[in-house]
Parts: structure tokens; sequence; C-alpha cells
């Protein structure tokens, strides 16, 4: 059996997944996803109000006042990147009576995917805004900031602790074979929770920068899977785990 940590938003949908594709998992939350709404209209706003060469959308919870601003915007679209696969779709979707809305995701769907993206690294690539979570993708704005890009950054949502996580089902820790951390945040919320009972299990996480936190917490065993989707989790556990 696998913990899988999602914010409490997606737990639910993550644990049907896993059940689906026939891999014993039990999903854990430690956070939940709390809007900014002051952020969300000034993001919209800035955007409608604004031409720009590139936006950034680091997830699903940061897709809202993209649209809005769009929306409004009287000048071309700029270039729209997703960080990973659930926001494009989400951004296509929404973005369907706009035409010449055209989004992208990096290679790897991180940070670093990102900033290596040739679209950020040409000449008439100026002004980039990023949507984002609040204390999160910081290391976006900053390479864009050695590369001379002028950056505004909305912080629309935040993650609040848990007082308790929340399961979907009952589970033992003598039944546990791995964990699969899709954020920095939550793996070391579950340490912090459980303490060093967990050092010795093998993790999946979904970048390299969260594989070294967990190395440098006491973790021996930590394995990456370069996308952060369900489907994309699923088929490296096939492929790498016995489960």
């Amino acid at each position: 059996m696998f913990l899988i940590t999602r914010p409490l938003p997606k737990l639910k949908t993550s644990a049907l997944a896993f059940e689906k594709a026939g891999i014993d998992a039990v999903g854990v939350a430690t956070s939940d996803i709390i809007d900014i709404s002051s952020e969300r209209k000034a993001a919209a706003e800035y955007l409608a109000s604004n031409a720009v060469n590139a936006i950034i959308v680091t997830s699903v919870y940061a897709v809202e006042p993209v649209i809005s601003g769009l929306r409004e915007l009287a000048s071309p679209l700029p270039l729209i990147i997703a960080v990973g696969d659930a926001t494009a779709r989400k951004l296509q979707a929404s973005l369907e009576e706009l035409p010449t809305a055209h989004v992208i995701t990096p290679k790897d769907h991180t940070s670093e995917g990102i900033l290596a993206m040739h679209q950020l690294n040409e000449a008439n690539c100026q002004h980039v805004v990023i949507i984002k979570g609040e204390g999160g993708r910081d290391a976006i704005a900053k390479g864009l900031d050695e590369k001379g890009i002028l950056v505004n950054s909305f912080c629309v949502y935040k993650r609040e602790q848990l007082t308790r996580p929340v399961y979907t089902k009952r589970w033992k820790m003598g039944d546990v074979s791995g964990i699969i951390a899709t954020s920095e945040a939550m793996a070391l919320q579950l340490i912090e929770q459980f303490g060093n009972a967990l050092l010795a299990f093998k993790w999946l996480t979904v970048s390299d920068r969260v594989a070294q936190t967990l190395n440098s917490k006491g973790v021996k065993e930590v394995a990456v899977c370069q996308r952060a989707t369900d489907q994309a989790i699923i088929a490296w556990v096939k492929d790498n785990w016995e489960y």
C-alpha cells in the first residue's frame, strides 16, 4: 500500500484514480487550498490592462483570474505557459471562446523546466506575469529576473495546513510500502506528523528539488516522476514499484 499526498480539493479524485488503476493507495491531505480574493482580483485587473509577453500559471488553482483577465484584454493574447497537464487542460477548456489563445507546457513540469523553455529565453520576451500560490515557485521569478525580464507575480491562493490530516480510508503504518509526495510542503508536513518512522520508506516525488529536500531530511531512497498528474504517477508506479 502507498501513501499519496494531495491537497484537500484533489484528495478524493486522486485516490479514486489509483483505485481504478488497481493500486492500493491511501490519499492523505495535510493542507487545504484557500483563495486570496484580493490577489485574484488584482491579477485579473492587471492582465486585462497590461500587455505582457507571457503568463506562467502554476496550478489549476491559479487558472480563474487568468481567464477573467484575458477575457477583458483588448490587445493580442500573450503566450500562456501551464506548469502541468491538468492546468493546461483547464486553461484550454476555459479559453475555447478565445481562438488565439495558445497554451503550452514545459518538457519537465518543474521550475527548472519552465526556465529552460526557449520561449522565455528569446529577445522579445521582456515582461512575464506569474500566477501562483503563496510561498511557491519563487525560483521562477528569480530565474527570470536574472535574465533581465520584468516579472510581476500574483499569489492568488495559499496552502493552509490542516489541524489533522485527512485520509481517504483507514490504514496502518505496517501496511505502507512507499510514499508519494506531490509537493515539498506536504512531504515535510507528513514527516512532521509521523516523525522519523517515514524516513525508512521509499519515496516518489515530482521534482529533483523536492527529492533533495527529502534526502536532506534523512530519506535514503527517493525517486522522481517529472509530472505530477495522477496518470503520470500511476504509470511510473506500475513501471517501477511492486504493488
